[in-house]
């Protein structure tokens, strides 16, 4: 990646602006929410795992049915906290496979899937006609990651503070 090109806001579509971050890790999202304690954080099919493993995992077979100890392989989840919630587990989340996190208005709802829109040309409008601040892209933790948001402003302002200006991220 060439030096200039990292945390450079750039229009990215129409009201949405993008960056690439420094290397960091999924905790530099302490620093880059939005600090709207109403809002959400959607983890989109988030993988604790870095390798193809089983696990024993503790999962229910349905809805109403308790958890039991079942042997699992590549677990993701779709999760979603509350902004405080979020932040309190987040030193506990690793991304070593990865982490799509989103930060919405409102609960994400039941029928908003990410791998339907994911490639849609107006994934953008949709994602913002439910309640989307602010998305962040991490390949895995170590890696550049993709910021994209509708609010300039905020992202502006994060990139400009000494933290980021420092390229030394989480």
């Amino acid at each position: 990646m060439l030096d200039q090109e990292l945390h450079t806001v750039t229009e990215i579509g129409t009201g949405i602006v993008g960056t690439l971050l420094a290397p960091c890790s999924c905790r530099v999202l302490r620093h880059l929410l939005l600090p709207i304690p109403s809002s959400v954080v959607w983890l989109v099919a988030y993988h604790p795992h870095g390798v193809v493993e089983w696990v024993d995992l503790r999962l229910p077979l349905s809805i109403d049915a308790a958890p039991q100890t079942l042997r699992a392989r590549l677990p993701r989840y779709d999760l979603q906290f509350g902004l405080p919630e979020f932040l309190e587990v987040l030193p506990e989340l690793r991304a070593p496979a990865g982490m799509l996190a989103l930060q919405m208005q409102r609960r994400v709802p039941d029928t908003l899937l990410m791998e339907k829109v994911a490639d849609d040309p107006n994934r953008w409008s949709i994602l913002q006609q439910n309640g989307c601040l602010l998305s962040f892209d991490l390949p895995h933790d170590g890696e550049y990651a993709w910021v994209e948001t509708p609010d300039r402003g905020h992202l502006t302002h994060v990139l400009n503070t000494p933290l980021f200006l420092s390229r030394d991220l989480p």
